[in-house]
C-alpha cells in the first residue's frame, strides 16, 4: 500500500469513529434533558419564604 493509500484509511476510519462518538453524545443528551423534564421541580413542592430569597419576587 502507498502512503495516500494507509492515510486514506485511516482517516475514513477517524471520521466514522467522531461520527459515531458525536451521535451517541447528542443521543444521550437528547435523553438526559427528557429525563430532566419528566422530574418534578423541587420548587414546586415548597414554599420558599420571600426574606430569604428576595430575588425570587
Amino acid at each position: 500500500m502507498s502512503e495516500e493509500v494507509k492515510f486514506k484509511a485511516v482517516l475514513i476510519k477517524t471520521l466514522k469513529i467522531l461520527c459515531v462518538i458525536y451521535c451517541l453524545t447528542a443521543v444521550s443528551f437528547t435523553a438526559a434533558v427528557y429525563f430532566a423534564n419528566t422530574l418534578d421541580r423541587p420548587y414546586h413542592k415548597r414554599q420558599i419564604p420571600a426574606e430569604i430569597t428576595p430575588w425570587l419576587k
